[in-house]
C-alpha cells in the first residue's frame, strides 16, 4: 500500500481567454523513459493583477488513442503550484506512454481566508466557479495555440483536491461537451448540480475515510449543516454512481483506509497509473462502471471496499 501523503504542499494552477499570449516559451527536451519529451511554459490568461501559466509535456511520440490531459493542482483555492508536487511525477508518467500533458496555475481566490467550516458555502462554490473559467480559457488557448506545437485535439480535464473540484465543475457544470473526460483524484461536487445530459466519461480516485472531501454525499470538511460552510458535497464514488445510474461511463478506484491523503499518494501508485493509462487510452471503449479497492497486497479488486472506515 502506497503511504499518504498530505495534498498542500504538493500543489499546481489554471483559466479563461483574455489576451493571451500565444509566443511559445523557450522550450527544453528531456528524455522521459525512452520517449524524448518537449517541455515548456506558456503564459494561457492575463487577468487583473493574474498571469497564468501553464507548462506543457509533449512527447515525441504521441498516442494516437489518447487525448491529452490538462492537470489543476489543488491547495484550497489559496495556495499550489503548477510545477511542483505528485502530479508532475504523474505527468511525467503519462509521457513516458505518449500522452500530452498542459499543467495549469490559476487564480487562488481564498489566498488569506482559508477553506474552512467558518468560510461560507457560497464563497467555497464562487472559488471553484473561479478556477473553472481559468481551466476553460487554458482549454481555449490550447484549442488555438500554434500547429507547431503538435498539440492533440481532445483533452481531459484532471485534478487533485481543490483541482479536482474544480475538474468536475468544468466537466459537468459548466462545459460538458468541451472534455472527452474528467478525473479526480479526491474531488467532489455541489450537491445540488442536476447531472448534465451525455456527460463524460468519469474516472474517480478516492480514499474510503477521507473527512475534508468526502467520497460519498456529506458535508465538506465533516462541518456542521449550521456551519457558514456546511457545504453539502457529492464526492467522487457519489458522482460517479450517479453518472451510471443515467447509463454513462465512471470508473472508480477506492482505498479502503485512505483520508485525504489519497489526492496525492495515489499519483505515486504504479498500479493506479497503469489503471489511469488504459483508460485514457481506451476511452469510449467501456460501457459499464468499473469499480475496484485497493487490496492489502496494493492490487485493484472488483467491487467497493468490504470493511467500513477505522
Amino acid at each position: 500500500m502506497i503511504k499518504a501523503q498530505h495534498c498542500w504542499p504538493l500543489l499546481v494552477l489554471l483559466s479563461f481567454c483574455s489576451n493571451a499570449d500565444l509566443r511559445p516559451a523557450p522550450s527544453t527536451v528531456a528524455q522521459v523513459g525512452r520517449i524524448g519529451v518537449v517541455k515548456s511554459t506558456h503564459v494561457y490568461r492575463h487577468i487583473g493583477n493574474d498571469t497564468l501559466l501553464l507548462d506543457l509535456r509533449i512527447p515525441s511520440a504521441v498516442s494516437a488513442n489518447a487525448p491529452g490531459v490538462v492537470f489543476v493542482h489543488g491547495g484550497g483555492f489559496s495556495q499550489g503550484m503548477r510545477d511542483r508536487g505528485a502530479h508532475t511525477i504523474l505527468l511525467d508518467s503519462l509521457a513516458t506512454q505518449g500522452i500530452a500533458s498542459a499543467s495549469i496555475s490559476y487564480r487562488l481566490t481564498m489566498k488569506g481566508k482559508g477553506f474552512g467550516c467558518d468560510v461560507p458555502s457560497n464563497e467555497k462554490q464562487d472559488a471553484v466557479e473561479a478556477a473553472a473559467e481559468d481551466l476553460m480559457s487554458a482549454l481555449d488557448w490550447l484549442g488555438t495555440a500554434p500547429a507547431a506545437l503538435n498539440l492533440p485535439e481532445d483533452w481531459v480535464a484532471m485534478g487533485s483536491s481543490a483541482g479536482a473540484e474544480t475538474a468536475m465543475w468544468a466537466g459537468y457544470g459548466e462545459h460538458p461537451d468541451a472534455w472527452l473526460g474528467v478525473v479526480a483524484f479526491s474531488g467532489a461536487i455541489t450537491d445540488t448540480l442536476t447531472l448534465p445530459k451525455n456527460p463524460p466519461p468519469f474516472f474517480a480516485v478516492h480514499g474510503r475515510c477521507d473527512d475534508v472531501v468526502p467520497p460519498n454525499r456529506n458535508l465538506h470538511r465533516s462541518c456542521r449543516e449550521s456551519d457558514a460552510g456546511g457545504w453539502w458535497l457529492c464526492g467522487g464514488l457519489c458522482w460517479a454512481e450517479r453518472i451510471m445510474d443515467a447509463g454513462g461511463q465512471a470508473t472508480t478506484r477506492e482505498y479502503c483506509q485512505g483520508d485525504h491523503m489519497v489526492c496525492n499518494s495515489a499519483m505515486l501508485d504504479p498500479v493506479l497509473r497503469l489503471d489511469l493509462i488504459r483508460w485514457l487510452t481506451e476511452m469510449g471503449r467501456e460501457q459499464n462502471i468499473q469499480q475496484a479497492f485497493q487490496s492489502s497486497e496494493g492490487r485493484f479488486l472488483p467491487g467497493p471496499c468490504p470493511d467500513p472506515c477505522q
